[in-house]
């Protein structure tokens, strides 16, 4: 059985996305606007559902049809065989995206079609009506409007996969995971060297790194039934225990120390909890320090700092006599290390006087932060 399938992801992340996937076994992998469309068997469409960093949501695709008209929209939809994907009794949850904010037909007008459509194609089969209660919907189903050509899917990750199952609430600007994951992918981390997050905040990057380190696939964190695809009619469970099972088997003890610190014990108190809901407390070791008191942890290893800004910094700006006290720290007690510095894109980051190996524009959130890279010999 081949899927066809696309992932969601930031548009800065479709390259690193790409390359994810068809590690992961994905084929006939290619990019567009914020999306990575693969091929996959139904082992690796569930490997890239566990496995995944940085996909926002795994989506597989039922049809494309004309959409012309409201009226094609509804006669081209009814012909998708939904009975056969997923059961009556579960609730059915429709979005509908358009290219553009809104293309020549409405997004609800089509939502409303597709809704007659699934209706129809139940009570044809099944002489039976779906439940139609997007309350707490289980079943999703995406309509994307594109000239005048309807691409309808089923989302099959569930909640967003940047959801770990973990985080605690208290950090009043916590980074994505997804995000995170980016962040070492960019620096070529692969868990076999030291790491060190000195600004820490809620623990997110560390906390990553410790799951690459001990080589863990961040969807085990979700408990049963916690994936979209669990719920539908060709769900195998014995593949998927399978997978699940070959994935605990290959996790490994951490080669190399992970290290976090930030100046706010509060902080440190969050992260701490947060690691311990990952089962990574004795992988990780945190302690409450002015970054500017550091010393490197290791020889050799990697940094990255997420610089404070915006709502954690009460809306001061990143100055430049701060990058330069930074800069100069690196350059003093981080020798041998790769550091990474994430700050807001238009922080004067010359002044940390470094010159970057690599750099990369990323969104925070709303936020536009550029990523630097420097190696400090």
């Amino acid at each position: 059985m081949e899927y066809q399938l696309y992932a969601t992801c930031p548009d800065e992340l479709t390259g690193l996305l790409a390359e994810e996937i068809a590690s992961l076994g994905g084929t006939f992998v290619r990019t567009a606007y914020r999306v990575v469309y693969f091929s996959a068997s139904q082992e690796v469409f569930y490997r890239v559902h566990l496995y995944s960093r940085l996909a926002s949501r795994i989506c597989r695709i039922l049809k494309v049809i004309p959409a012309h008209s409201p009226t094609i929209v509804f006669d081209k939809a009814r012909r998708i065989r939904f009975h056969e994907v997923f059961p009556p009794e579960l609730a059915i949850g429709i979005e509908v995206v358009a290219a553009q904010d809104e293309g020549p037909i409405p997004n609800h007008l089509i939502g409303s079609k597709l809704r007659e459509a699934v209706n129809d194609c139940f009570q044809h089969h099944l002489n039976v009506l779906p439940n139609q209660s997007s309350r707490n919907a289980v079943i999703g189903i995406t309509g994307y409007f594109h000239r005048k050509r309807l691409m309808v899917s089923i989302d099959t990750s569930g909640e967003s996969l940047h959801r770990r199952g973990f985080r605690l609430e208290g950090h009043p600007a916590p980074l994505k995971e997804t995000l995170a994951a980016a962040l070492l992918l960019v620096c070529g981390y692969d868990g076999t060297t030291a790491f060190f997050d000195p600004m820490c905040g809620s623990g997110t990057i560390a906390i990553e790194a410790a799951l690459m380190a001990v080589n863990r696939a961040p969807g085990l964190g979700r408990k049963k039934g916690g994936f979209g695809f669990e719920h539908l009619l060709d769900f195998d469970p014995g593949l998927w225990q399978a997978v699940q099972g070959q994935a605990r088997r290959t996790e490994r003890p951490a080669p190399a120390g992970i290290f976090a610190a930030d100046i706010d014990p509060q902080f440190i108190q969050i992260a701490r909890k947060t690691a311990a809901k990952a089962r990574l407390e004795k992988v990780i070791r945190f302690e409450t320090r002015d970054f500017f008191l550091t010393e490197k942890p290791a020889e050799r290893g990697l940094l990255i700092a997420n610089i404070p800004y915006g709502v954690r910094m009460e809306g001061q700006e990143v100055d430049s006599a701060f990058l330069r006290k930074v800069g100069d720290h690196l350059k003093k007690r981080f020798t041998g290390w790769r550091c990474g510095i994430l700050a807001p894109a238009a922080a004067p980051l010359k002044e940390i006087g470094l010159k970057p190996q690599k750099q990369a524009p990323f969104l925070n959130g709303t936020v536009p932060v550029k990523f630097v890279v420097f190696d400090i010999y």
